[in-house]
């Protein structure tokens, strides 16, 4: 990277329901970072120089999730999770998919590499997931992972070998079937609706969940209609947040 140029990391997002399913229950899942959810407040984002300062200066920061991790939070609902983790194959985070393969490249040049939990160095961290099992489900959605991409296809790799246990919708090509589709499709596809039910339908037919409630998620939710409007989530004071997880109404005879 340029000298001087700052970038975002980060390394995993906590969702927890405040109020409605108070418990233990925890879904684990795995996500090549969209670069979206960004702090509420940026100006307490430490800034490190190195990037092995990255595990000791690491913080928790109160977020506004995007519309990727709503998709994980209807999921939560369906498997009566309290709280869900969400890890990144790499810290960093970055909007455009086609810049996320440079950026990485470059950090992962440090010598040891320190962007990832995959990473020697930071193996501890990784443990600690490992340890605080067992989970409700564990859930991958890093996309299909392209021939450019071998510092994230070495992570996604180890993610299975390390959880064997996880499940996620199959990417229709990836690199030696190591592809999970993400929750939400990329930028240049656009937003499409009936993608987030697909995508639903597809990890709840992996779970042990009912029919009914596999055919509840595969269903449009009023979340659907809104995930390029910022209007997901409302603030409710106290680093709390409101979510419709209703289904979409439908107009009769459609």
């Amino acid at each position: 990277m340029a000298s001087g140029e700052r970038q975002l990391c980060r390394s995993q997002l906590v969702l927890e329901f405040c109020d409605t399913k108070p418990n233990n229950r925890t879904l684990l899942v795995y996500l090549m970072n969209p670069g979206a959810g960004v702090p509420v407040a940026t100006a307490h984002i430490p800034i490190v120089t190195h990037a092995c300062q990255i595990p000791q200066m690491a913080v928790w920061l109160p977020t506004i999730p995007d519309a990727t991790q709503a998709q994980i939070v209807l999921l939560m609902e369906a498997l009566d999770c309290g709280r869900a983790i969400v890890v990144n194959l790499t810290d960093v985070c970055e909007p455009d998919s086609s810049a996320l393969g440079p950026r990485v490249t470059a950090l992962a040049n440090n010598t040891p590499r320190w962007d990832s939990l995959f990473h020697a160095p930071r193996h501890a961290e990784l443990n600690n997931l490992l340890t605080a099992g067992p989970y409700v489900a564990m859930i991958g959605g890093w996309g299909a992972l392209g021939s450019k991409q071998a510092c994230l296809r070495d992570a996604a790799s180890e993610v299975c070998a390390r959880f064997p246990g996880i499940i996620g919708a199959p990417a229709r090509s990836s690199y030696r079937n190591l592809g999970f589709r993400h929750p939400r499709p990329t930028a240049a596809g656009g937003p499409k609706r009936r993608y987030y039910g697909s995508w639903r339908k597809d990890v709840a037919s992996l779970l042990n969940l009912s029919q009914e409630s596999v055919a509840a998620l595969s269903a449009e939710h009023t979340i659907d209609l809104l995930v390029d409007k910022n209007r997901i989530w409302t603030i409710d004071g106290n680093n709390s947040l409101n979510i419709d997880l209703s289904c979409a109404s439908r107009p009769e005879g459609t």
